[in-house]
């Protein structure tokens, strides 16, 4: 699922309206999930006809690919300097649970929408998001910044040199994604979430749990 969320040879205006609307649509299924959100009352929302909405956004696919795309980028953005200016595993762990929940802070409602369209996104031939973006993610690998945003080459990287314990790293990667959704579902139901002090706390809970006993 990948989209050029700033195509070239937009005119400021175009630009703007593109903008407009993936607002419109994140703070939509933010409140009323991805499922009940159709093109209709994202026009609805921002007042203009259903067909502005198509002129830049030919489906609701390519709209949430948009969505997508701009949250991914801007984890990428946040999360790269402070995971590079690491040089141990355990503080690039670290570095990465802390750049995630700021990312959270600083973003809640494109979080809490992210998140929606996690849960609920179905493609035309039935296939869960999870699902589209792996084979996304097999057809084209995320290079550079991105790439960054998966920890099993940190797990990885840590139980080769011998500074964490040996780990199934997989099974570690899953269990730190899941404490991270578990921050953002607190978000969905609470927008003054503590995500902060959430982070620290996992910081704290990985490092017990990859620390060598030895």
């Amino acid at each position: 699922m990948r989209s050029n969320n700033n195509p070239s040879g937009l005119t400021f205006i175009e630009a703007a309206r593109r903008a407009q609307i993936v607002d419109a649509a994140v703070a939509l299924i933010a409140e009323l999930g991805y499922p009940q959100v159709s093109i209709a009352k994202i026009a609805e929302r921002i007042n203009v006809a259903k067909s502005v909405v198509l002129y830049h956004f030919k489906t609701k696919d390519a709209l949430i690919a948009a969505i997508v795309e701009d949250v991914m980028t801007t984890a990428a953005v946040t999360m790269a300097p402070l995971l590079t200016a690491e040089s141990t595993a355990a503080g690039k762990l670290s570095a990465y649970i802390r750049a995630n929940v700021a990312v959270l802070h600083e973003h809640r409602l494109r979080s809490v929408a992210m998140f929606e369209i996690v849960g609920g996104y179905r493609s035309a031939d039935g296939r869960r998001f999870d699902q589209v973006a792996a084979e996304s993610v097999q057809a084209d690998p995320p290079q550079g910044e991105l790439a960054l945003l998966d920890p099993l080459a940190i797990f990885d990287a840590g139980v080769r040199s011998g500074e964490f314990r040996p780990l199934p790293s997989v099974f570690m990667r899953n269990a730190l994604r899941a404490a991270l959704d578990g921050a953002v579902s607190e978000l969905a139901r609470d927008l003054d979430y503590d995500v902060l002090g959430y982070g620290e706390e996992l910081v704290t809970i990985f490092d017990l749990a990859t620390r060598r006993t030895t």
